[in-house]
């Protein structure tokens, strides 16, 4: 028997095995629509009796009878758009992965138990069925790669996020198993197939693993494949964090790069949503074909995120129109593409199910950058926040897009700040392209953040420490000891530990921020009053070590206070404190701080080699 008999021999096989699955397990009944169609201008609502917060599958929605939006014309827009390959950009809990998963079962070929007749049931009634052309074309036509990054906080190393993506590979490749006999042996390699199905890491292998799936899928199905990618800056975000982008960045630019770019045979169109803008110079960066569109452009603009009809006809559904005004004041704001005005859908279903305005996007998390990077702010930028909150528009740029590398640059940490704040949703534009925030649920969440971080002028004096800008940070810390202290707190009794206490609560920020604040230790030949070391993790590889002289009974005198201050500076440098700073520190602040009564001195240096 030859190879090409053999072949037939085993296709032969696997099709009646495949039969005899299909006969043990019958195909899914599709079953009548549960919610009634209510229409209010524009919007077409699916009325259920619940609307569920956290559901973000459209097949579960519509199944379980509940309440939802028609937002079924993504599907044509999404396929009339120009681009090859788009990404859209809007902020946490905007109906992105809903939108996804329904893209997802309108374009996809089912499998059987699922099929043509359930799928049909699910988008009965919605207007992309007015599309005749569209569904015709379209409707389950296309083999779908859908991968959704989510789910990576807990990855603190490069290692386990590679786990976790090759497992999720193997679920995909699982997935599509139909393919495995079925495929030409000249596109399918077996061998390269099981081990991307075994979850284990192959160098080479797994990079290539969405690309390949691609060619089995169009050679099963003889026709291109649609990829949809959920959170796709989710993990550069996670890997940020903890210090290992550049390797994520690498993989996952393999990774993509090799399915997105050059491989138009096999790629009809594909989809990427998230919250960051990071995709031309994060791993996506080689692509041309790359389309973005965030939330101010016309494309795509009232998919994501609830328009005002349809916050009527939700709100209508549930008896609560009599409070349109004050979920206006609460969840309005953003504006969007053609001038529309749009809520977070996370905010609005959250309240009709409680029934209280307050704020309830901002307890869903992803916000740890932007609040790392806040303290690192100029006062521009703490000027600019003042004007917000006062309910005015600034007039500040936006990067067009970012790389996660800038964001510890000194020079650029306002434009980041801004245009991270932006595209997370804690900032819109308003009609003249300035920045405002959008609204009261958001506004909350700045006044949070202020009070958490113990007023901006104490990270900013923390700030400038760190970045060695040391004339700006004496003024500012002898301005706060002035505004700060009264006489009765540094009587000559208890002057020197109250000056010391006091120290350690200013500078408590250091350890929120991933440094060592440590007190009266030894070190080199002495003992320091307080030291701030450096981690790996943080932005700025700065140590200080801070000794502290109090001048006692004596009258004003501003020279010997500066000698007290220089003494101090002295005897840092002569015990040799900074001896052990960890060998990643890039420069080593002294402090020689002489007090007396609210006056205070400071004698300062910048050690740029400290180790000999």
């Amino acid at each position: 028997m030859d190879l090409r008999q053999e072949n037939v021999l085993l296709k032969n096989k696997l099709k009646a095995v495949q039969k005899g699955a299909e006969l043990e397990q019958q195909p899914w009944e599709p079953s009548p629509k549960k919610q009634k169609i209510m229409t209010h201008g524009t919007a077409t609502l699916f009325a259920g009796e619940k609307i569920l917060v956290g559901l973000d599958s459209f097949k579960e929605i519509v199944d379980r009878g509940s309440t939802i939006i028609d937002k079924t014309l993504l599907i044509s827009e999404f396929i009339e758009c120009k681009g090859i390959v788009s990404l859209v950009v809007r902020p946490r809990r905007f109906g992105k992965t809903i939108n996804l998963t329904m893209l997802r079962e309108f374009f996809s070929i089912p499998i059987h138990p699922d099929n043509k007749d359930y799928r049909y049931e699910l988008f009965k009634d919605t207007k992309i069925m007015e599309r005749s052309d569209v569904y015709n074309k379209y409707f389950c036509k296309y083999p779908v790669i859908f991968l959704s990054l989510k789910g990576y906080e807990s990855c603190s190393t490069w290692s386990s996020m590679r786990a976790r993506l090759c497992q999720q590979l193997a679920t995909l490749y699982n997935d599509h198993h139909y393919v495995y006999y079925q495929v030409s042996q000249k596109i399918l390699n077996k061998s390269r197939f099981d081990r991307i199905n075994s979850g284990k890491f192959k160098d080479g292998v797994t990079e290539d693993a969405l690309l390949y799936l691609s060619k089995y899928l169009k050679d099963y199905h003889r026709n291109k494949c649609i990829v949809l990618i959920d959170e796709y800056d989710h993990p550069l975000e996670v890997a940020y964090q903890h210090q290992y982008y550049e390797e994520a960045c690498g993989f996952f630019a393999s990774l993509f790069g090799a399915l997105l770019k050059g491989n138009d045979e096999n790629l009809e169109k594909a989809l990427l949503v998230g919250v960051s803008r990071v995709a031309k110079s994060g791993y996506l960066s080689g692509l041309n074909n790359l389309q973005v569109f965030p939330m101010h452009h016309e494309v795509f603009a009232n998919y994501f995120g609830f328009t005002e009809d349809e916050i009527f006809i939700l709100l209508q559904h549930n008896g609560k129109e009599d409070q349109l005004d004050g979920v206006r004041q609460w969840y309005n704001g953003y504006r969007a593409g053609n001038g529309l005005n749009l809520y977070n859908p996370w905010s609005i279903i959250s309240f009709i199910n409680e029934g209280t305005l307050k704020a309830h996007w901002i307890d869903t998390g992803g916000t740890k950058t932007i609040k790392d990077l806040l303290w690192n702010s100029t006062e521009d930028f703490k000027n600019n926040t003042s004007m917000l909150l006062k309910g005015c528009a600034i007039n500040v740029r936006i990067m067009e897009d970012m790389d996660y590398n800038v964001l510890a640059q000194k020079s650029n940490i306002d434009n980041v700040l801004w245009t991270l704040l932006y595209y997370a949703g804690y900032l819109t534009k308003d009609k003249n392209d300035n920045l405002c925030i959008p609204n009261m649920e958001v506004s909350t969440e700045w006044q949070e953040w202020l009070t958490n971080c113990n007023s901006f002028e104490l990270d900013s004096m923390l700030s400038l420490l760190l970045q060695c800008r040391l004339s700006e940070f004496k003024e500012q810390f002898s301005r706060f000891i002035m505004n700060s202290l009264s006489y009765y707190d540094v009587t000559d009794k208890m002057a020197e530990t109250n000056y010391h206490v006091f120290i350690i609560g200013l500078f408590n920020q250091a350890y929120c921020r991933g440094y060592k604040l440590i007190s009266n230790r030894e070190a080199g030949t002495g003992r320091f009053d307080l030291k701030i070391e450096p981690t790996e993790k943080v932005n700025f590889k700065t140590g200080v070590f801070m000794e502290f002289k109090v001048l006692k009974n004596e009258k004003q005198n501003k020279k010997k206070l500066q000698d007290k201050a220089n003494e101090a500076l002295e005897q840092i440098k002569n015990k040799r404190y900074f001896s052990d700073l960890p060998k990643f520190t890039k420069q080593c602040v002294i402090c020689g701080v002489a007090f007396q009564g609210k006056d205070v001195y400071i004698a300062s240096e910048v050690l740029n080699s400290w180790q000999n």
